[in-house]
């Protein structure tokens, strides 16, 4: 590494509004081949409100190498300039899937599989707390604890009871 490029300035491109945009933009800026960072500050923790109230300007800036500015500055402007109109993208997602009998077979066949899991997992949660119930209901000798007061230990139960009941309900739904 020679002493020019040792020596080479950090510049700051861009401020960020928040960590997240940093973040965004940075990756944007990595992809288009400038090295670039971000700056936040080390003192208070990350996606914090107090960064912005802070008064400095380095906050969350975004910084380049100094002969790398002027380019980070016009993709920055492209990037930000960009439409984010929902339905241009909705559009432009709608003319790249090309639908055909066979892609549509294939989005139901997944529907159909997405549903049946969360069914499982709605039954799955069903046996859960009903044997939740019947535990708190018992309270087995080999547990080594000693019962919980009888009126507490009662009202979990039919807590965990009722909400068995409308995990049933909800699972039972699901299969119409």
């Amino acid at each position: 590494m020679s002493e020019s490029e040792r020596s080479e300035k950090l510049v700051q491109v861009h401020h960020a509004r928040d960590e997240w945009e940093g973040n965004i933009i940075v990756g944007y800026l990595r992809e288009s081949g400038i090295e670039a960072t971000l700056q936040s500050p080390p003192a208070m923790p990350p996606l914090d409100a107090m960064e912005n109230l802070s008064g400095s300007d380095k906050v969350n800036g975004i910084f380049v190498l100094e002969h790398d500015a002027d380019r980070a500055r016009d993709l920055l402007k492209e990037f930000l300039s960009t439409v984010t109109d929902d339905q241009v993208l909705e559009d432009a997602a709608a003319t790249k899937l090309k639908l055909d009998k066979e892609t549509i077979g294939q989005l139901r066949t997944a529907l159909r599989e997405e549903r049946q899991t969360f069914e499982f997992l709605g039954w799955i949660g069903v046996a859960f707390l009903s044997a939740a119930a019947l535990l708190w209901a018992t309270w087995p000798a080999w547990l080594n604890v000693g019962a919980p007061q009888p009126e507490f230990r009662w009202v979990v139960v039919v807590m965990l009871g009722l909400a068995a009941a409308f995990a049933a309900n909800w699972a039972c739904r699901q299969r119409k």
